[in-house]
């Protein structure tokens, strides 16, 4: 049976969820990296009303990760390529990564409950043995306000050809279970709650009840070769009496 997400452009169909929110979005078919344009946007003086400006595109031509990383895309309009740009009257923490990759793995496991879902420290999201997201965090400053900017790619309907480790959340449903628009629509908004939630807690420690499902996010990817035992406020982990930083994984 053919799959009613497979004509729908993901940039598309996320602008309109945007707008039907009253979320400020900035769409096109294509940009450079979404995360590039919410940077140079951050302060434009007609967004400076927006708490949440959302950029979206169908495809980057020059997609970004963590460091030197790159992100690359499946087909055009098959993967969510958004930045979701915050406006906080505060510097993010450390600890800001931790909440918000374990927002997107909340969202996730929100919406498809029956796929196994993981996290991977410090950004990335896995299904399975292989890789179906990947955020990346930035900020930019002016006099005492902050946007921060949470970049998230998630392969939707398709996933590179040439990469081995990445999957798409349509190939990992089980055989006959379509991806239909309205779950779709639901992570988004799940996204939207946990992203938001975790945008406004970003400055602080994390509490037992964030260090706990970190830990239970973390131990469920596949390919780890040693359990963490333990996690401290400030995203410190621990692998029995060995202490890694968040920052350096």
């Amino acid at each position: 049976m053919e799959n009613p997400m497979n004509e729908i452009r993901i940039g598309d169909i996320t602008a309109k969820w945007a707008r039907n929110n009253h979320i400020h979005v900035e769409y096109k078919a294509s940009l450079e990296s979404t995360n590039a344009t919410a940077k140079d946007l951050a302060f434009e003086e007609d967004l400076l009303e927006q708490s949440l400006c959302l950029f979206v595109t169908d495809h980057q031509t020059a997609g970004r990760g963590r460091g030197k990383n790159t992100w690359t895309d499946a087909q055009v309009g098959s993967s969510l390529l958004s930045s979701w740009s915050y406006l906080l009257p505060m510097k993010p923490q450390p600890t800001a990564s931790c909440l918000v990759g374990l927002a997107v793995y909340r969202a996730c496991m929100s919406t498809w409950p029956f796929l196994n879902w993981s996290l991977k420290a410090p950004n990335d999201i896995y299904l399975g043995d292989k890789k179906v997201a990947g955020i990346l965090l930035e900020n930019v400053a002016q006099a005492d306000e902050v946007r921060f900017i949470v970049g998230l790619g998630v392969n939707i309907t398709a996933a590179p050809a040439n990469v081995d480790t990445a999957t798409s959340i349509l190939q990992s449903l089980p055989e006959g279970a379509p991806l239909l628009g309205e779950d779709y629509t639901a992570f988004l908004d799940r996204l939207l709650f946990e992203m938001t939630d975790a945008a406004s807690h970003c400055d602080q420690p994390l509490s037992p009840t964030d260090q706990l499902s970190l830990l239970t996010a973390l131990n469920r990817f596949p390919l780890l070769k040693e359990k963490y035992t333990a996690m401290e406020a400030d995203g410190s982990l621990y692998q029995g009496a060995k202490k890694i930083s968040w920052a350096q994984l």
